[in-house]
Formats: C-alpha cells, structure tokens, sequence
C-alpha cells in the first residue's frame, strides 16, 4: 500500500485484508474489511469477503449478517453465497 493509513479508500483496505487473508492473519484481515465497509458500506465485495471469513472461521451468525448485505447490495451473487457457503440460512 502507497497511501498513508488516513489516506486510504476502501479497496485500499480491501487489498489489505485479501492480502491478511493469504498470510493467515486473519483479526487484521477481518478488520481491514470493516475499515472497507466503514468507507463505502454499499462495497459489495467486501461485504462478500467478510462473510466467507467469518464462514470459515465458523462464526455463522455474522456470516449469515454480511451474505444478507451482500444480496441486499447484489443479488446476482445470491448462487455464489449459496455455493461458497452452503450451511449459512438466508
């Protein structure tokens, strides 16, 4: 990341989480994608990210939360929620 931390746009935050992602750091991943969300709460994507997070690390309640936002934002993506997390009650 170029930008200073109070410069940063929420796909600035968003590579940061994917990245916290890929080295299993995943309380920094999780909060990376908040900040996301913080800036742009209509940021569909992280929305999706957040919640497979959340899945894998089987907290489903707040992965339920994030998928709904995620098909209230995009509801084409309603087949990957349901595909990538099976288990979730939508």
């Amino acid at each position: 990341m170029s930008a200073a931390p109070d410069e940063m746009t929420e796909y600035d935050h968003f590579a940061a989480a994917r990245g916290y992602e890929s080295t299993c750091e995943l309380d920094d991943a999780m909060k990376a994608y908040e900040e996301a969300i913080a800036l742009n709460p209509n940021f569909a994507k992280a929305w999706y990210y957040k919640a497979l997070l959340h899945y894998k690390e089987k907290e489903f309640e707040q992965a339920t939360t994030c998928a709904k936002k995620v098909m209230e934002l995009k509801p084409v993506w309603e087949k990957h929620v349901k595909k990538y997390m099976p288990d979730l009650v939508i």
